[in-house]
């Protein structure tokens, strides 16, 4: 079947959207490898690593109708009106219908559409490794324990899977490619990287006390590095020549700083504005937010009445050191709330259960 020539119909002077139809399905690999060794009668060591890799994996839409990145070096004259060649074929109503146009436009791999988005397109991929240990106490003496400790990393080009945007239909926003044709400039640690990982969670039978029996008290700690949080210009002096998003320029680390706050949790000064007609060059997700710290508390029996109805209670403390666990911080360069953090988790909450089985 032959293919429609660009008319008014087909989108012709607009943004449209397409899918390559060459490009297959994504694919997960994963491996792992783990030691265990018992010790005495209770306890149990697990030493562990673990890999997968994640390839093809759809990214919300990228402009590919971006002006070519080594075009940039023309600089202002790429703003200069030039005749339009097309003039006439494009609906009158639209932006690139007029007699002239800025010379970008012609340089452009379809000049005759503002822009060009591939839907779902699978050209994203990750990698994570993790050691993992984990040490187990079965039930003895009334306590159970179990503890684990994580070390990974997880590097990709496609953290924007994470953006709830890719379940809306096609959209070109904040959330594409700094350079539609370099995904290179986009391999970083992953908006999904949490490092490091520590959790402890335990139950313990309280001995006959008083000649009451059957009370519990269960615990669980969690603390874990921060994740990582993107840095984008609040002005994207490229998005006239189709860049979805700029990027600054980071002349230091910006994760090295001293008198931290929620006003200003990082180095700001570790970045410049990048101007116009420069990609910045920032990487992706330079910046790591606050980590969590938290640890639950629960005391609680079963009350057995009869043989079928048994009520139970618990008491139950989240966050019981009160530790604010801080949202993650604002990163848009050249706004006024940059690198602070505005918002927080809930403090700490009380609750009371009444279960009854049967």
């Amino acid at each position: 079947m032959q293919a429609t020539a660009p008319n008014p119909n087909t989108g012709l002077g607009q943004g449209v959207f397409g899918v390559d139809r060459n490009n297959g399905s994504g694919y997960s690999q994963q491996w792992n490898f783990t030691v265990q060794k018992t010790i005495g009668k209770d306890w149990n060591v697990e030493v562990s690593y673990l890999g997968s890799k994640n390839t093809r994996l759809g990214i919300p839409d990228a402009n590919i109708n971006q002006l070519p990145s080594q075009d940039l070096s023309l600089g202002s004259a790429l703003l200069t009106k030039v005749s339009n060649p097309y003039f006439g074929q494009i609906p009158a109503s639209l932006s690139l219908a007029a007699s002239t146009f800025a010379q970008q436009q012609l340089l452009r791999p379809f000049p005759r559409f503002t822009s060009v988005a591939l839907f779902r397109d699978n050209v994203g991929n990750s990698k994570y490794n993790a050691a993992a240990a984990k040490l187990e106490k079965r039930l003895s003496h009334g306590l159970t324990l179990t503890a684990s400790y994580t070390f990974s990393k997880l590097l990709d080009d496609a953290s924007t899977v994470f953006s709830q945007t890719i379940f809306t239909g096609p959209v070109l926003g904040t959330t594409g490619a700094a350079d539609a044709h370099n995904r290179h400039l986009e391999k970083d640690v992953s908006t999904g990287d949490i490092p490091r990982v520590f959790a402890l969670g335990w139950v313990y039978d309280i001995p006959r006390l008083w000649k009451i029996s059957g009370w519990k008290i269960a615990g669980l700690v969690r603390v874990q590095a921060g994740d990582t949080v993107p840095v984008l210009q609040a002005t994207n002096n490229n998005s006239s020549l189709g860049f979805a998003v700029q990027r600054p320029n980071r002349i230091g680390d910006p994760n090295q700083f001293d008198g931290r706050s929620v006003a200003k949790y990082f180095n700001t000064a570790a970045f410049t504005a990048a101007p116009q007609f420069v990609i910045g060059n920032s990487s992706r997700n330079p910046v790591r937010g606050p980590g969590l710290h938290n640890a639950n508390l629960m005391i609680g029996k079963t009350f057995r009445i009869t043989e079928r109805a048994n009520p139970e209670f618990r008491a139950e403390a989240f966050n019981v050191s009160n530790t604010p666990p801080l949202n993650d911080l604002n990163g848009s360069f050249g706004s006024a709330a940059f690198g602070s953090i505005t918002s927080a988790g809930n403090p700490r909450d009380f609750e009371f259960v009444v279960k009854v089985h049967f």
